[in-house]
């Protein structure tokens, strides 16, 4: 019998990016190609509104406790440098890191059409700008070098 090796954290990380990008960008490519770009948004709109309802399902109704869920992910699961910074009404996931643009970068180190700063604005604006609008809250981003600051508050 062969003995399965185990594969340390960031290795483990490095894939989930790799599978969570290859599926999303998979998918997301097959839609636009058959579907057009309204199509495509349409399959945005519906993903956006599917993780809006989970995180309600999971009653993670305030800034707060959405922030903390999505930085809690990004850390884990992609290896993100993440924070959570609070404010008097607002509550800020700061990514000093992300594990996801890296990734893009990685991808298109490797020839893949997959570019950065396309990538930013698909997360940002089609997918937690939708999020966030659907479970009642506001959210201003700014990019950084190698991540981006979102702000979230109620509306």
């Amino acid at each position: 019998m062969t003995d399965v090796p185990d594969i340390p954290l960031e290795q483990i990380q490095q894939r989930v990016v790799a599978m969570w990008m290859g599926s999303f960008y998979g998918s997301s490519g097959y839609v636009a190609r058959k579907l057009g770009k309204k199509g495509l948004r349409e399959f945005m709109d519906q993903g956006a509104r599917q993780v809006a309802a989970t995180f309600k399902r999971l009653s993670l109704n305030e800034p707060k406790d959405v922030a903390l869920a999505i930085a809690t992910n990004d850390k884990n699961l992609f290896g993100s440098t993440v924070e959570v910074l609070e404010g008097d009404g607002w509550v800020e996931i700061k990514r000093h890191r992300c594990g996801l643009l890296e990734g893009a970068r990685s991808f298109s180190r490797v020839g893949a059409g997959l570019i950065a700063k396309e990538h930013c604005k698909t997360c940002v604006e089609s997918h937690w700008r939708k999020v966030f609008s659907d479970m009642g809250m506001k959210m201003e981003a700014e990019s950084t070098e190698n991540g981006c600051i979102m702000r979230v508050s109620n509306q």
